[in-house]
C-alpha cells in the first residue's frame, strides 16, 4: 500500500507488481444533473483509492460488445480519475492526462488498451485517466457540461498532482476520437487556459463540434423524444428514461453524431472553436489513422459488402456533385481497394482528415511547435479487412500491445511492440522536451510522420496517392 498526503487530504493506493503506484477512483468533482461541476477540495479521513469509479450512464455499443469490456458500474455521480506514478522518482515528473473517446455518448472502461502502468515506467511519468459526463447528461443543448468536467479534472490535477510526484507546469493532454476532439476544444476554451502545456489529438472527431443552432435543434429533438416540454421537467426523469430518449435520438442516422457534443456557445467554447484552437500557442501533435472508417463500415450491414454500383450510390448520397469524380480518383489511387473500402476511405478523409488538414492550415506560421502524423500500420486480423482502423493506435501509444484483450484488434505478433515503443516514446518526448522528435509541420512541406514498421516521414512534394487525395479535397 502507498499513502499520499494531498491538499484534499490523505489518499491510499496500491503498488503493482510492476513497481507502479496506482490510485483508482479518485473523486475530482461533484455535480448535480445538468449543473456545472464543483471541484473537490477536501475529504475527511483516508481516501481509499483502489476501485475504478462508475461510468456515466450509457447504453451498450457494438464496439463495447466486441471488446468484451469490463463493467465498472454506471452512475450519474461519475466524476472520478485514476493515477499511476513511478515509485522511485526523485524529481517532479511530467504529467500525461488521457481523455477517452466514444462519440461523447459511450466509453470503454479501463482496459489493457489504455492501462497506464507501462507509460509511467517508460517515461518516469505520472499518468492520469479521467471521466466526464456523456450524452444528454454532459452535452444536452449547449450546456457543455462534459467539457466543464474535463476542465474541473485539469483544475484538480493542478491543485494536487505535485503530491503524486507530478509537475503541474508540465501537463500533456491526449485523447482519441471524442477524446481528440476534446483536446481541440480544450485548446480553444478560455477557462482551460494555463491548465496544460502540450496537446496530442488522435483521430479527433472535429466534425462533431456544434453551432448553437444545431445544439438548439438537438435539444428540441431530445425534449420531444423524452415527451417533456422543458429542461426543468427532465429533473424528475430517471436516468433510464433519459437514456431511452437519447437512444431514440441516436436512431436519426442523418444527425446522430451531432446529438450530444461540444458546442460553440461563446462562453465555455468560442464561436469558432477550430480557429481558436489553431491559434493556441501550446505544443500540438495531431494525426489520424489511415483507415479510420473501416471499422464503422464493417459493423454496418448496409455498408460492409458493397459492389461498385452500390458504392457509387453511397457516394452520390453523400457527395452528389462530385460522386463520379471521387470514385474515379479513389479507384485510381487505391486500385486494390474493394468498393466498401473506397467508401470507407472517402468517409475517413472527409470526416477525419479534412477537419485536421483545415486546422493545420489555420495554425499560424509563427507557431513552429506543430507536428502531424498518420498511423498506417494495418492489422492482419480478419484477413486484413480492418486496415489501420479507428482506435487501433490506442494500445500503441500506451505501449500495451502485449497485454490481454489488445490482440483481438491487433493480433499477437510480438513485433508490434517495436512500433508501440516508438509511438509511446514520441508522446513521452512531447512532455519531456516539448518535441515528439520528428520534423515540425508547416503548410509548405506538410511533414507527416508515418507510424508503421519502419516509421518514415512523408512530405507534400512526394508523388503519392495520399497527396493526390489531399489536393482534391483542399484545392477543389
Amino acid at each position: 500500500m502507498t499513502l499520499v498526503n494531498t491538499p484534499c487530504g490523505e489518499i491510499r493506493g496500491t503498488i503493482s507488481s510492476a513497481g507502479v503506484s496506482i490510485f483508482k477512483g479518485i473523486r475530482f468533482a461533484s455535480a448535480e444533473r445538468f449543473k456545472p461541476p464543483t471541484v473537490e477540495t477536501s475529504w475527511s479521513g483516508i481516501y481509499e483509492a483502489n476501485v475504478i469509479g462508475p461510468e456515466c450512464p450509457q447504453t451498450d455499443s457494438q464496439l463495447r460488445t466486441l471488446l468484451n469490456t469490463d463493467n465498472s458500474g454506471q452512475s450519474e455521480d461519475c466524476l472520478f480519475l485514476n493515477i499511476t506514478t513511478p515509485i522511485d522518482s526523485t524529481s517532479l515528473s511530467p504529467v500525461y492526462v488521457w481523455i477517452h473517446g466514444g462519440a461523447f455518448t459511450n466509453v470503454t472502461p479501463p482496459l489493457s488498451w489504455n492501462d497506464s502502468q507501462q507509460l509511467s515506467l517508460d517515461g518516469n511519468a505520472v499518468v492520469v485517466t479521467i471521466s466526464y459526463r456523456l450524452g444528454a447528461f454532459g452535452f444536452l443543448g449547449d450546456l457543455n457540461l462534459g467539457i466543464l468536467d474535463q476542465i474541473a479534472a485539469l483544475q484538480w490535477i493542478q491543485n494536487n498532482i505535485q503530491s503524486f510526484g507530478g509537475n503541474p507546469n508540465n501537463v500533456t493532454i491526449f485523447g482519441e476520437s471524442a477524446g481528440g476532439c476534446s483536446v481541440v476544444a480544450l485548446m480553444a476554451s478560455a477557462p482551460a487556459a494555463n491548465l496544460f502545456a502540450h496537446a496530442w489529438a488522435m483521430s479527433a472527431s472535429i466534425g462533431q463540434l456544434r453551432t448553437t443552432e444545431s445544439a438548439a435543434q438537438g435539444l428540441s429533438l431530445f425534449l420531444k423524444a423524452a415527451n417533456v416540454q422543458t429542461l426543468s421537467q427532465l429533473e424528475t426523469c430517471t436516468a433510464q428514461e433519459i437514456l431511452d430518449a437519447q437512444d431514440k435520438m441516436l436512431l436519426d442516422i442523418a444527425n446522430w453524431n451531432q446529438g450530444f457534443s461540444p458546442t460553440a456557445d461563446g462562453t465555455i467554447l468560442p464561436l469558432n472553436i477550430v480557429s481558436a484552437a489553431a491559434s493556441n500557442p501550446v505544443d500540438l501533435v495531431i494525426g489520424t489513422t489511415k483507415d479510420e472508417s473501416r471499422i464503422f463500415n464493417l459493423l454496418n450491414p448496409a455498408l460492409n459488402n458493397l459492389d461498385k454500383d452500390q458504392a457509387i450510390d453511397v457516394l452520390r448520397a453523400n457527395h452528389p456533385q462530385r460522386a463520379d469524380e471521387i470514385w474515379s480518383l479513389y479507384n485510381t489511387c487505391y486500385p486494390d481497394y474493394t468498393p466498401t473500402q473506397i467508401v470507407a476511405a472517402v468517409d475517413t478523409d472527409t470526416n477525419f482528415k479534412l477537419h485536421m488538414w483545415n486546422l493545420l492550415k489555420s495554425r499560424p506560421a509563427s507557431l513552429t511547435n506543430t507536428w502531424s502524423y498518420m498511423f498506417t500500420w494495418a492489422s492482419p486480423i480478419f484477413d486484413g479487412a480492418l486496415g489501420a482502423s479507428h482506435g487501433i493506435d490506442i494500445p500503441f501509444i500506451f505501449n500495451n500491445t502485449s497485454l490481454p484483450r489488445v490482440h483481438i484488434y491487433t493480433s499477437d505478433d510480438p513485433s508490434n511492440g517495436v512500433l508501440g515503443a516508438e509511438m509511446s516514446r514520441d508522446l513521452l518526448n512531447l512532455g519531456l522536451f516539448g518535441d515528439p522528435n520528428w520534423q515540425p509541420y508547416d503548410f509548405s512541406t506538410r511533414a507527416t510522420k508515418i507510424f508503421n514498421m519502419p516509421c518514415s516521414i512523408a512530405q507534400s512534394h512526394e508523388q503519392s496517392p495520399d497527396n493526390l487525395v489531399y489536393d482534391f479535397w483542399m484545392n477543389p
